[in-house]
């Protein structure tokens, strides 16, 4: 018989309708539960994604919001502030050091925060005629009323609108993203207003990257939208800011982020289900070729042989030993197939706060996690203060070795250095509940391996199983490091989100004014007293969570450097920028730091005074070089302070210690005393005397001399004229 008979037979139509039936409705099931389940599993990670970045969005602008909170709470508490207001009330002139030490001070708030996103800061007075802003004063044509400002805490607008006015220069008709607020010295009433002035392209830039793929976002304030961009329509996630109830964020998402489309991975998964389908197909067709053949030939063996006439008994057991021969070709091992569905494409990997890019090799690495779960961890390798880079070097290449030794088919351990003394872990295996007791049985090895000297300390997050969690799993990581500030060092801290979102410490209010006087009297009896109180308070009578921590130490960097500054005005050493502790320190490692700035400020003041007393023992010195030149043109502080290798504040606070005024002003006395002299005694025109007296423009000799003698200089002469004929 010819296998086109064969297949023609019934029984080989029957065969093969069957297994096409059965593997049709395989694929059916198998189809439906794909999509299902691709549907599924893409809503719930757009939703996680979209969570996660509208977290990112409100993060964002609230660490805006607390700047601009920052700033307005210390020029509340600044005392030059206070100082200008009441000057400013008395109607008695703003000297010019006061002057130059409020907008200093302004200055300094500005950037003390290093938010690049605030463009300005401005101070106004309500019923006064000046705006102060970080860099000059404005001159206004009236007086402005502050009592009946209307506009929002959070707006996009620009100060002429909202001060009713219609000033040229570019900080009025500009318009910003302008967070305000009251102007009021300590509990007292409110004195004016004080706003802080964000560009609005690099806001909108900033939040458009927080948003990610989101078609729109928007920010409201009291539930009206203050910033909002693109699309309205589609699936909301809202956020409420952690710094101010009545400030709320919000992202829109496309509705198709949430659903099935045939452009998703799991269409691949529908293709290859198919191939796998026909295969399945072609493969059935052969069998039932196979299978059908024998019977056809039993068939014929018992019908048709038997009317042919030839000995029955013969022909049953030839074709029996015929088909024991075929036997072989039947019991080929059928080989199984199945499906496998891809988990995921791992967008990016984000290392971090400090925007490191990834490498090539480390994306390469990251193809290779291939097993459901995965655990993200950081390690923190501390060989103390005096650490070396080679040791540092060697830690990280011992981590990275033992990762390798490490892995196996159950485990895939993969290392990635961050930096010379951080490196991640990142853990993954089909058995999900065994990663931490891997982890924990990791850091111990680790512990062994390293250099007896080197502390070894792990943040880790939970257990997860998106490849696309793995940016923000890194970053949880890192946030459960920064327990070593509280809990600290040699364990693993595992990330929990809401026991570390808490946002309550303790701080002294007059925390500045505290360390500065102890700074200035010596008193490290008091220093130390100001660093245990923080400790011990934020220890007994507060939770300790990360961000809390953060804020603190944000907020101990700017009090010990803002005091650290006035010692140094004080003493007239130049300013400059004090370092932040590094970060994942002990509270204790943080008090030492900081303790030891104090102490090589205290040395630095103790070189500056025996460099004074070396280049001049008697102060008067330069006094009096100031007396003999006060009629130069040229004297100027810059120029006594390069005379005599000393700062220009300096030269100022010695002025102000001797004479109770600044510089400027002792020297224009002075000048327009021999002026008056001049006048009365001699009969030189007005341009001489102005020369004689060290002046080079008219204009700023009369203005002078009236500002003090409250008249001009032709009408002096004038009235001494008058007296002497009379």
């Amino acid at each position: 018989m010819n296998a086109m008979e064969a297949r023609k037979s019934r029984f080989f139509k029957n065969m093969f309708l069957s297994y096409c039936l059965i593997i049709i409705l395989s694929f059916l099931i198998y189809s439906v539960t794909v999509i299902y389940e691709a549907a599924k599993v893409k809503e719930n990670q757009a939703v996680k994604y979209y969570e996660t970045k509208a977290q990112a969005f409100a993060n964002g602008m609230d660490q805006q919001i607390y700047s601009a909170q920052n700033i307005i709470t210390n020029l509340n508490n600044s005392s030059l502030i206070n100082k200008l207001y009441m000057t400013v009330q008395m109607q008695s002139p703003v000297d010019s050091y006061l002057l130059y030490q409020v907008l200093n001070d302004i200055r300094y708030q500005k950037t003390a925060g290093d938010d690049f996103n605030i463009t300005d800061v401005v101070l106004m007075m309500n019923n006064y005629n000046k705006v102060y802003t970080s860099d000059e004063v404005v001159h206004l044509s009236d007086r402005i009323d502050l009592s009946e400002w209307k506009t929002d805490r959070l707006a996009i607008t620009d100060l002429n609108t909202s001060l009713n006015m219609n000033n040229s220069q570019l900080t009025f008709f500009k318009k910003y993203l302008i967070y305000s607020g009251a102007y009021q010295y300590g509990s007292g009433s409110q004195r004016g207003i004080i706003c802080v002035l964000f560009e609005n392209q690099k806001i909108g830039e900033m939040l458009k990257a927080a948003s990610g793929e989101a078609r729109g976002y928007a920010v409201y304030y009291n539930g009206k939208p203050v910033i909002k961009e693109g699309i309205e329509d589609g699936r909301s996630f809202k956020q409420t800011s952690q710094v101010s109830s009545a400030i709320s964020y919000e992202i829109i998402a496309d509705y198709s982020k949430f659903g099935f489309e045939f452009s998703d991975l799991g269409s691949f998964a529908l293709i290859f289900g198919f191939l796998i389908c026909m295969g399945y197909l072609i493969l059935a067709y052969f069998f039932t070729n196979r299978y059908s053949s024998p019977f056809e030939k039993i068939r014929l063996l018992v019908g048709k042989d038997r009317k042919e006439g030839k000995n029955e008994a013969e022909k049953i057991v030839s074709g029996v030993v015929d088909l024991l021969g075929e036997r072989n070709g039947y019991m080929q091992q059928v080989h199984n197939m199945s499906p496998y569905a891809s988990q995921g494409i791992l967008h990016s990997l984000i290392l971090g706060s400090d925007g490191e890019s990834v490498n090539k090799e480390f994306l390469t690495d990251f193809v290779q996690l291939k097993r459901v779960f995965f655990l993200a961890a950081m390690v923190d390798l501390y060989y103390g203060e005096k650490w070396s880079k080679d040791e540092a070097k060697k830690g990280v290449k011992a981590i990275s070795l033992l990762a390798e030794q490490e892995s196996d088919e159950e485990f895939k351990i993969l290392s990635y250095k961050k930096d010379s003394t951080h490196v991640y872990l990142i853990f993954n295996s089909n058995n999900g509940e065994r990663l931490e007791d891997k982890l924990y049985e990791f850091f111990d090895k680790m512990k062994k391996t390293l250099d007896f000297n080197c502390m070894v300390t792990v943040g880790a997050d939970e257990v997860k199983e998106e490849l696309e969690e793995i940016s923000v799993s890194c970053d949880n990581a890192m946030l459960a490091l920064e327990k070593i500030l509280w809990e600290g060092r040699g364990a693993i801290y595992f990330h929990d989100p809401q026991s570390d979102c808490s946002m309550n410490y303790y701080f002294p209010k007059d925390g500045v004014k505290q360390l500065t006087k102890g700074m200035k009297d010596r008193d490290r009896e008091s220093i130390r007293h100001f660093f245990e109180e923080i400790e011990k308070k934020n220890q007994m009578e507060f939770d300790n969570s990360v961000y809390a921590g953060k804020l603190l130490l944000s907020e101990l960097y700017v009090t010990v450097a803002k005091a650290m500054q006035a010692v140094w005005d004080q003493c007239g050493i130049p300013l400059r920028r004090v370092d932040v502790c590094p970060s994942y320190r002990t509270m204790d490692e943080v008090i030492e730091y900081y303790s030891n700035l104090i102490e090589g400020l205290f040395i630095e003041v103790d070189q500056s005074e025996e460099l004074r007393e070396e280049y001049f023992q008697n102060e008067s010195e330069l006094i009096e070089y100031i007396n003999k030149n006060d009629k130069n043109p040229d004297l100027s502080l810059t120029q006594i302070a390069d005379h005599f290798s000393v700062s220009s504040k300096y030269v100022t606070a010695l002025v102000k210690k001797r004479f109770g005024m600044t510089y400027l002003k002792y020297v224009q006395e002075r000048r327009i005393s021999y002026a008056i002299d001049l006048l009365k005694n001699s009969s030189l025109p007005l341009e001489k005397i102005a020369e004689e007296c060290g002046y080079t423009n008219m204009l700023t000799f009369r203005r002078n001399f009236k500002a003090i003698m409250a008249c001009n200089p032709s009408d002096f002469r004038g009235e001494k004229t008058a007296e002497e004929e009379s």
